[in-house]
């Protein structure tokens, strides 16, 4: 098991607990079952009921959260300073502890549904998009399908929980809490040692999926395989390229200065889209809109990434951007446990943030330019949802 930490100068310690428990560890048995898992954090577990997790934490002014994404999910305790003894103790109950009374997941039913009810046509959208382009592991949804919510069993949690939350596949990060004491924590931890074999590598694959429904808009995810974190200046040239095509105007009702979003046009919402993970990625667009415009904006969009060039002063507004995001991502107590616990988890090592911001100093232009035409020449996945009466086939695209 990894642990990671960082000083801090405020009152507030953060704790996060990390499994390689993400969407992508489904199988067709138990698809859902990561979203599940997060919606049953705070949950009666062996040694607290939820009463006594949610009054405890509330007593001492503290928050457990629990957030997942496709390759982990995280658990994280915010308690202050001398009260943290009790933090660790709710946060250790609720991260190892989980028993899944079926009664209890049959309440969490509506909160599970109530998710899936909330996502926004363009994450839809997305999510759609890894789905065509993996078909399984990185292509599972982060969210539970509906027609299986309500239907994971206690014993499919617990089966899930004893396959994924072992401490082979675990990491713990702190901010704001004494090093050595977070080893002792994560020592502590009553996790099985499981095994710590890794996801294999999923392959992309150029096919489509589209949801077609009525009203008058369409949103549609566009993007072709592309660099994980283990090519780091790779995927850091990807992400600099990503910020020099645009990610949207960064004033309300601003213009689009991207050199991939100027291309699609005023029309409709676009943005450059990177999904960068362990080991695989993708690269393309996204664009929302009015039904009849969205079309035409993704020929545009296919066009352009075809051809996309990116000049010195390009590549220059994408180093600016992304050193923007990461100073930002970083700056936040919170954003900064959530990263050391990713590190940790998936890559073993934690690189520091002036490590990360040299090494973006040192992408050139024609590492970006090299990242650009290496992703022209690529097969392309999409992702629609909307009314697609006007949105061109993968066939006329590719």
């Amino acid at each position: 098991m990894t642990v990671a930490s960082a000083e801090s100068g405020a009152a507030v310690a953060r704790v996060s607990i990390v499994y390689r428990a993400g969407s992508r560890n489904e199988t067709a048995d138990n698809l859902g079952a990561s979203h599940v898992l997060r919606a049953a954090a705070g949950l009666s577990t062996k040694t607290a009921t939820t009463f006594g997790i949610t009054r405890n934490l509330q007593q001492v002014g503290s928050s457990l959260t629990a957030t997942s994404d496709r390759e982990t999910i995280t658990y994280t305790v915010a308690v202050t300073k001398d009260e943290l003894e009790t933090g660790l103790k709710f946060l250790e109950a609720a991260a190892t502890g989980q028993v899944f009374k079926p009664w209890e997941l049959a309440d969490l039913t509506t909160r599970v549904k109530a998710d899936i009810a909330r996502v926004p046509t363009e994450v839809e959208a997305v999510e759609s998009l890894h789905k065509a382009a993996f078909h399984s592991g990185l292509g599972n949804s982060v969210f539970c399908p509906g027609y299986n919510a309500g239907k994971h069993s206690s014993e499919t949690m617990q089966h899930y929980v004893a396959a994924n939350c072992t401490a082979a596949r675990a990491a713990v990060a702190g901010v704001g809490v004494d090093h050595q004491l977070l080893v002792g924590f994560a020592q502590s931890l009553n996790l099985e040692s499981g095994s710590s074999s890794e996801s294999k590598v999923d392959s992309f694959n150029s096919s489509e999926i589209r949801h077609e429904r009525g009203g008058n808009r369409a949103a549609v995810a566009v993007a072709t395989q592309a660099p994980g974190w283990n090519s780091l200046n790779e995927c850091l040239a990807g992400h600099i390229l990503q910020y020099a095509a645009g990610t949207g105007p960064v004033t309300k009702r601003g213009a689009n200065n991207g050199a991939l979003t100027k291309l699609i046009g005023e029309s409709v919402a676009s943005s450059a889209l990177y999904s960068s993970y362990s080991d695989n990625g993708l690269f393309g667009f996204v664009v929302a809109g009015n039904a009849k415009e969205v079309g035409k904006a993704v020929e545009a969009g296919v066009k352009g990434l075809r051809s996309l060039n990116v000049s010195d002063a390009d590549v220059a507004r994408g180093k600016a951007g992304v050193y923007s995001w990461i100073a930002e991502y970083l700056e936040s107590h919170g954003t900064l446990a959530f990263d050391l616990g990713e590190q940790a988890a998936l890559l073993g090592k934690i690189y520091k943030k002036a490590e990360i911001l040299a090494a973006i100093e040192s992408v050139s232009t024609s590492d970006v330019q090299a990242a650009a035409r290496k992703l022209a020449s690529g097969k392309l996945a999409v992702g629609a949802v909307g009314n697609l009466s006007s949105v061109p086939y993968l066939c006329s695209l590719n």
